[in-house]
């Protein structure tokens, strides 16, 4: 056995691998995610434990707490969330943000991906979930996801939303932890020579994971 750790890995492999991410990142690729809805009656956030963690919540620039280095990047965009009216939510270790997740109280629209979803009256749209990845094994998430509902209990929100990529085991399942269920639109993503658009449809059951047997969409 320790001989044949030794071996290299096949170059034949390594070129496929490589060439696959060039095929992806510059010609084609495609994603298929679901929409997952929480309504107040069906939450379960309970308190959990936040030991070291604080939270924060920003509307305006000026609010937003510092960034740890694997966010910092990001200050930009962030800002301008804000500026269009965005809610960050904000988990910190150490007086740092190591996770964040945006919540849209109005109808969120974007360019990029060419995507619209309507928000109602009682209604918030959540994205951009990030969570620094040391910090995902230490609970920052579960944190973060259990504090996103408590903020929205108290904005009196009584339905959230967000989609989620069926490739994305740990998102699905935290949301499904905590009440979150499928609401019958897929949404697809199709990338080509870096053009990128958008392809909603409905289906009924529920999809799952990508490796999950579920219902056929219509």
């Amino acid at each position: 056995m320790a001989e044949a750790a030794l071996i290299p890995s096949n170059p034949w492999s390594r070129l496929r691998r490589r060439l696959g991410k060039a095929w992806a990142d510059h010609v084609y690729r495609s994603s298929e995610s679901v929409v997952l809805e929480c309504r107040r009656e069906w939450i379960r956030a309970g308190l959990g434990k936040t030991t070291g963690l604080s939270f924060v919540t920003a509307t305006d620039p000026g609010a937003l707490p510092p960034l740890c280095d694997w966010l910092s990047g990001r200050a930009p965009a962030f800002q301008d969330m804000c500026r269009a009216g965005k809610v960050g939510l904000f988990v910190l270790r150490d007086g740092a943000a190591v996770g964040c997740a945006w919540l849209a109280l109005s109808d969120h629209h974007d360019p990029a991906s060419r995507e619209f979803y309507a928000v109602r009256p009682g209604e918030a749209y959540h994205y951009c979930w990030l969570v620094e990845p040391a910090e995902r094994r230490r609970g920052g998430g579960l944190a973060l996801a259990r504090y996103a509902l408590h903020v929205m209990q108290e904005l009196g929100i009584e339905r959230q939303f967000g989609v989620i990529d069926r490739d994305n085991r740990a998102s699905y399942q935290v949301q499904r932890h905590f009440g979150y269920r499928e609401c019958g639109i897929r949404v697809r993503h199709f990338h080509l020579f870096h053009q990128r658009w958008t392809r909603v449809s409905s289906y009924t059951g529920t999809l799952g994971l990508n490796d999950t047997a579920g219902a056929r969409a219509r």
